[in-house]
């Protein structure tokens, strides 16, 4: 059932009418099913792979929300992996029908305005100090080293605050 409030419904709906497409296709011809519905709408083969697409690109915001939910206490430092994984998934690809071109460029957007600056610098460095996400795998050599650098620096000044 689509919850409005709750995104992941409809991912479930179309999930599982994708699941049990064959049965339906095979139901639907029934003189029974016929008998009680007035007019039966049926997807074409182009709905059907919108929604195969739509499912694919979907998933992996569905599992960063699992990730986070199934937390029993969901840090921070989470953020910068799963933004980094999401980020990856919807990259542009030429296969992708113009709908899922669109939707990929409105998530990305939705991320990238986001967290930008001060934030993203907040982020970075507790992920940095998560033994789980240490090795910031998803920034490049320059970004990592400037991150440890930021921390290097807090450190001290902390230090420094303590013997005054």
């Amino acid at each position: 059932m689509d919850v409005v409030t709750r995104w992941n419904s409809s991912l479930d709906m179309l999930e599982r009418y994708l699941e049990q497409q064959q049965a339906i296709a095979a139901t639907l011809p029934s003189a029974e099913v016929r008998r009680n519905a007035r007019e039966i709408d049926t997807l074409e083969p182009a709905d059907i792979t919108d929604a195969e697409d739509m499912v694919r690109l979907l998933s992996p915001l569905k599992k960063a929300t699992t990730v986070l939910c199934d937390e029993s206490r969901p840090t921070v430092s989470l953020i910068v992996p799963l933004k980094h994984m999401i980020e990856q998934s919807m990259a542009q690809c030429d296969e992708d029908s113009s709908t899922i071109a669109q939707m990929k460029r409105a998530i990305l957007k939705d991320f990238t305005d986001r967290y930008q600056g001060e934030q993203n610098k907040f982020l970075q460095e507790s992920t940095a100090l998560d033994p789980r996400f240490r090795s910031l795998h998803q920034l490049n050599d320059s970004q990592r080293e400037d991150v440890f650098d930021r921390l290097k620096l807090k450190a001290t000044q902390m230090q420094n605050q303590v013997h005054i």
